[in-house]
């Protein structure tokens, strides 16, 4: 009976903490996404913080603004193909109960072992738009999604209880500011208000392996959560020019934090939930939720330099993800309980190289190769199975006339083969210190991604 009692206690904790590895598989290490503009695209985004004449490159480094010749306005979208197997996947589900003696439940998780593709194609769009206010001061205003994307396993996957299905998606709304100090010298400054919307799921409650027990006492829907809100931070730039042919750039945006709020419901056994509390023993429960959660720092530095009718271009960036070493979940409505779940992620680097070659009066071609570092190297999660990977890019530019030209860009993206061998233990109790759920899972993963950008810049 003490664990009957135990069991809603125990599937709420457990949701809550793996839940806070929220994080879809994106295509830039973590959950970030790097497709913010299809022309900084073709190059890898090599030189973005040291941009000349392109509106795009606000949102890494709002001084660029001060290089615009006329007004832009920017609209494009990148189609994010990707393509994430999982193989040889096992797992282990325990349910530890309290009480005098405590006792556990534990059982290897049965169903597919294998998955051909768990990550989803995703549409991310990207808007620019600017405004000279004199010659001295210009205006910008970048509406984008940098973080986001999705997986999704089966239902019946040997890892439901420690991933079911993850979505996020994000819009940042960042006007900004750049002012041309002299001929050499222009700094940047911007705002940022960030939405992101969240959906994950899981099972959870009791679980015995075996078919004709569980058939009447484990759940046959996932626990989910879906939530949203907003945050808010700046982004600062500086741009250098030592010579007519030289820029160097420095870009900053700034961590935000923001606490997603929705509904969750929590299914520990058949049938339908009802409003928490319950007086039952056992039921699936409708809640609020609530969940802090970080977005990184980043921070750009860029170079390019002319050459006839070459510009080559390098960039260095880090990913502040240490930032994201825990997540604080709360259903005060159902248990008032609260779980803190220690990510150890780590601060990543991104470095690119790249050129333009202006082949005509109306085609600029251009490439680059970049490496993009994960941060999940002491913590890898089902939910974002990451990895370091390799981008090779090529893309082109075509002035139609003097006010509409188009970018177009096309990326592959090389995936670091990766396992995931971690054990998620979630909850205490006031008469334990034994976690009161644990998954062990592992699996095998391999992958990769296509990427197509298009877009059109008017300037006027």
């Amino acid at each position: 009976m003490g664990y009957l009692h135990s069991l809603p206690k125990i599937s709420a904790i457990t949701f809550l903490a793996s839940q806070v590895i929220c994080t879809p598989l994106a295509f830039a290490a973590g959950y970030q996404i790097n497709e913010i503009s299809p022309s900084l695209q073709g190059d890898a985004t090599a030189g973005a913080a040291a941009a000349n004449n392109d509106v795009s490159s606000m949102f890494v480094n709002p001084a660029t603004l001060s290089t615009l010749i006329e007004n832009q306005a920017y609209l494009g979208g990148s189609e994010i193909i990707p393509s994430i197997s999982m193989s040889n996947a096992r797992a282990i589900h325990t349910v530890n109960v309290p009480g005098i003696p405590p006792s556990s439940i534990t059982a290897p998780v049965q169903g597919l072992n294998y998955q051909s593709n768990i990550s989803q194609s995703a549409f991310v769009p990207d808007g620019y738009l600017s405004w000279r206010i004199n010659n001295k001061l210009v205006a910008g205003l970048a509406i984008l999604a940098p973080y986001g994307l999705k997986t999704n396993y089966y239902e019946n996957s040997v890892l439901r209880f420690a991933a079911d299905y993850s979505a996020v998606k994000s819009i940042n709304i960042n006007p900004a500011l750049a002012y041309l100090i002299n001929e050499q010298w222009a700094v940047g400054l911007g705002f940022q208000a960030q939405y992101l919307k969240a959906t994950f799921s899981n099972f959870n409650g009791p679980y015995t392996g075996i078919s004709a027990i569980d058939a009447l006492i484990a759940a046959n829907n996932p626990t989910y959560l879906k939530g949203d809100g907003w945050g808010y931070g700046y982004t600062v730039g500086v741009l250098f020019k030592p010579d007519l042919c030289t820029r160097l750039g420095v870009g900053y945006r700034s961590q935000i934090s923001e606490q997603l709020r929705g509904n969750g419901q929590q299914y520990t056994s058949p049938g339908g939930t009802v409003p928490a509390p319950s007086a039952d023993f056992l039921f699936n429960a409708q809640t609020s939720v609530s969940a802090g959660i970080k977005t990184p720092a980043v921070l750009t530095l860029s170079a390019a330099r002319d050459i006839d009718a070459w510009t080559v271009k390098a960039s260095a960036q880090v990913n502040f993800w240490n930032s994201f070493n825990q997540l604080s979940i709360n259903m005060p409505n159902a248990f008032a309980n609260n779980s803190t779940l220690q990510t150890k992620w780590k601060n990543a680097w991104f470095g690119a190289v790249g050129a333009d070659y202006r082949a005509t009066s109306t085609w600029v071609v251009r490439g680059g190769i970049a490496y993009d570092q994960t941060p999940t190297t002491s913590y890898r999660d089902p939910r974002i199975p990451d990895a370091d990977r390799v981008w090779l890019t090529i893309g082109a530019s075509y002035m139609m006339n003097k006010h509409v030209s188009f970018d177009g860009a096309y990326a592959h993206i090389f995936m670091q083969n990766q396992t995931v061998n971690v054990t998620q233990a979630s909850g205490s109790s006031a008469t334990s210190t034994v976690p009161l759920e644990v998954n062990q899972v592992y699996a095998n993963y391999k992958g990769s991604a296509d990427i197509v950008a298009l877009a059109i810049r008017y300037s006027f």
